[in-house]
Formats: C-alpha cells, structure tokens, sequence
C-alpha cells in the first residue's frame, strides 16, 4: 500500500550547508570538509544495480583534481560480488581506472561515523567523458534534456522494507544460509499501526537522526501489511537528489538496522503468503515554479494538458523501461494485484490497483504515483525511465489510453508488462527509445547484467534440493 503523505512542495535546505556548494568546487569544498573535522572521505559511487557502493579516503585525495581511482570492472560486479557476463568482464579490456569526481553539492557528515565525511561522485573517463555505464550519468542526462524542455521536476520516493531481528536465532539463519527461518520485528500484521509502533521505535528514532545528519527528510514513518514491514515516504526534492536520497537511505536502513540487532530488507518478494515491497514514486513537473500537471485556471483542480500528454508517454514506454523498476529474479515473486502490485499498463484517477495513480485532489499535490517498482528498483535509472517517457508523452502529445476504473489489473484493454526478467532485458535491449536516450554502451551492458542475473539464478534453483521438498518426502519415501 502506499501513503498520501508526499505533497509535492519543494522541502526546505538542510542545516549542514552543504546544499550550497558548488558542484565541482574543491575550495568550498576543503573549507566544509574542515568545518566537518572531517579526518577521511566516504567516497561514493552508484553501482549497476543502483547500490551505494565506496572507499574511504583521505581528505586531501579526496580533493585532489585527478580524482579518485574506479576499476572498469567495479561495472561487471553482480549482488555477491561475482561478475555479471558482461563485455567489460572480459579480461581483454585489462581493467582500466575510470575516475570517481565527488560532487560536492551531496558532502554531508557520514552518519555515526566520527570524523567522516561522504559525497557522491560522478564517474568519468581518462578523457573527461561520463561513463556510459553509470546510473546517475543516465539520469543527469535526463535532467538536461528536462531541463531543455523548460521543466524542473519534484520526485517524491516511497520506500517499503521488512525489518527482521538477528538474535542467537538469526545468526544461525543468516550463518547456515537459511533466511527463511529469520524472526519479523512484530508479531501481528497491523497496517498504520500506533499500537506495533514500539516494536520499531528505537530503530525509527536512530534512522530518523542518520537521515538528518544526511540531510533527507522523512516525511512520513509508518508501519505495513506484513509482518516486521515498515514504509518511509521521503519529501519530494529534485530528480538527481531524490535517487540519491533513496540509495543513501537504504544504506543507512541497513547500517541502523545492524547498530540495532537487526536486519532490515528491500528484497521485493521475501515471503509468498506476505505483502511485496514495494518503491513508488511520485511525481510532478514544474515550470517557474509552478506545477504544470494542473490546469491554467488557478480555481481548477483535475489534469492539464500536459498532464495528460505525460502520462501517455510513460504509459506508451513503461513496458519497454519496465526492467528498471524490477531488476532480479525476485522482483517478479512481487506482481500480485491482491497484494497491490501491478501486472499492466494502466493508470487511473486515484487508483491504487492501477499502475499508475493520478491523484489531483489539490493543486499543490496533483502529481503521478508509479507503482510498479520493488523495493529492489534502481531509483536512478527508474526515475529517468518515467520522466524520458513522460517528456516523450508531452514532445508527441500522445494521449493516455482510458483510464481505468475499478480492479484496473482485469482491464483486458490495458498492455501487459513483461512477466519475467529476461522478457524484460529483452524488452530494453529492442528499445530504439532506450538506445535513443541512454545510448547503445549502456543499453547493452545493462541487459546483458539482467540476462547474466536471471540466468545464475536458474542455475542456483536448479542446482540443488529445497528445504521444504526434503522435508516432506526425506523420512517418509
């Protein structure tokens, strides 16, 4: 499910000041990294999945013009630390640096990190070029083509997670590669629940004072469906920082989670009789400062033209950018409509069984709300795909299909997703409109990693005996 909490009002700057340095400005720079008492710098870097990923460095290396070093190879790395079957594997290239340029507009101190300071980088080439394979390149592209269209956007991202407890019990789950058997935080399933707030108080607490020392607001915490299942709705900000703002977050969930003696989880599907997680982000338009999603007359409420032409672009693209949203195997464990998890191409007023809910009840709030990404999306690349397909909407005035009414998911007029991962990477890697906007490297690298994902997990499935298959014939047959 999914909270109306996130207006789609521009949020205040944070307290650090580091809003206010300049991009690439070392000088600034040096002088809050010593206002910090910064001793080392947690230099960050978004990896193919999306993941916040770093080194800790020093601070005049961090500093220093050249930036700092990035095996090619960091690309190719898989969620355990393998390597993807992708080109740059290939030991033909001989692994050669990309180089990792803080942007120092994120510096922030590193939360419960004494002496440490973290920002972001953009990854580059020996030449200076943005390396086609990163994510947050990917959506910076995006931004300036938004940004040419006279557009600024708010993005407002709604992250779902299970929290579990890691006691003696866990451990052993955790250490004998059971994870089935790990304890939910909370014994009962109590959606908005003040009663199951304690259960998850201290934790909230904790990661309420890690997203200030980030500057991120949480507008809202609340707990969900499933057993130990939390959501935070973080306040809507620009499209770069936003993306930003969800991979810093769910590092830090983990991180507070672990201080804790616990384990907190955005796995898209880890129980089949429990709800998803899911990643829904709201969106809006702007143009000098006004929300353009709403109609001219001031008095009116309801969708402009623009509107309109939005969501038709992202509903006549979402199928083909769909992989974004569900990068692994397990995503798809998640699309059930009775769990609130969409399995089409639909949108509707208000529609939370619709994959894409237009809410115009204000004007300061009208906005879309995609619905189809796991907890496990890319929140880079998902947030490039839904203003690329909406910006492609409005340049082609394409007009969204009939909004549906109802159980939007039996809408036999509405355009399945593709049911599966490879189905998926396939659909990206025949889109002229991905190779278009994303380019030919990274179109290809980035199936390639989803075909390389689906297919080691086939051979994982398929490589051994279940539990519960042992359990029920091993004494009796």
């Amino acid at each position: 499910m999914s909270s109306d909490t996130v207006s789609m009002l521009p949020v205040a700057e944070n307290g650090t000041g580091a809003s206010k340095i300049r991009k690439n400005s070392p000088m600034d720079a040096g002088e809050m990294l010593e206002r910090l008492d910064a001793r080392r710098v947690r230099v960050e870097f978004i990896d193919t999945d999306g993941r916040l990923r770093g080194k800790y460095v020093t601070v005049e290396k961090a500093l220093s013009k050249g930036g700092i070093g990035l095996p090619e190879f960091f690309y190719a790395l898989s969620v355990d630390d393998g390597a993807y079957d992708v080109p740059i594997a290939s030991a033909d290239h001989g692994f050669p640096d990309f180089f990792a340029i803080p942007d120092w507009s994120t510096l922030r101190p590193a939360p419960n990190e004494d002496g440490v300071a973290a920002v972001i980088c953009d990854v580059q080439s020996k030449t200076g070029e943005p390396v086609q394979f990163d994510g947050r390149s990917a959506l910076r592209r995006t931004c300036a083509r938004l940004a040419e269209a006279g557009f600024d956007a708010l993005i407002g991202v709604e992250l779902e997670f299970y929290l579990y407890e890691v006691d003696e019990h866990g451990e052993t789950a955790l250490r004998e590669q059971h994870p089935t058997r790990l304890r939910p935080v909370g014994r009962t399933r109590q959606t908005l629940s003040v009663h199951r707030w304690p259960d998850h108080g201290k934790f909230v607490a904790d990661l309420d004072s890690a997203m200030e020392s980030y500057g991120i607001e949480v507008e809202a915490f609340s707990t969900e469906l499933g057993y130990g299942m939390l959501e935070a709705a973080l306040s809507p900000v620009p499209p770069l920082q936003a993306a930003d703002n969800a991979a810093r977050f769910k590092q830090a969930c983990k991180d507070v989670a672990r201080r804790n003696g616990m384990l907190a989880s955005f796995v898209a599907k880890p129980h089949m009789k429990q709800e998803g997680a899911g990643a829904h982000l709201h969106q809006s338009l702007l143009r000098n400062g006004q929300n353009v999603f709403c109609p001219e007359d001031e008095l009116s409420t309801g969708m402009s033209e623009t509107f309109r032409h939005y969501v038709g672009g992202v509903v006549a693209t979402a199928g083909e950018l769909s992989v974004f949203q569900c990068p692994y195997a397990n995503s798809y464990r998640r699309l059930d409509p009775k769990f609130f998890a969409p399995t089409n191409i639909s949108w509707g007023i208000d529609n939370r069984a619709a994959c894409l809910r237009v809410i115009t009840d204000s004007r300061s709030a009208t906005r879309l709300e995609h619905r189809r990404g796991g907890a496990d999306f890319h929140p880079y690349l998902a947030i490039a795909a839904s203003l690329d397909g909406g910006l492609h909407g409005i340049r082609n005035r394409i007009e969204p299909p009939r909004a549906s009414t109802g159980a939007a998911y039996a809408d036999a007029e509405a355009k399945p997703f593709p049911g599966n991962l490879r189905a998926a990477a396939a659909a990206l890697h025949d889109s002229g409109l991905a190779r278009q906007w994303y380019g030919d490297d990274f179109v290809e690298h980035y199936a390639a990693s989803r075909v390389s994902e689906i297919s080691t997990y086939e051979a994982l499935r398929d490589g051994y005996v279940p539990d519960w298959e042992l359990a029920r014939y091993l004494e009796v047959t």
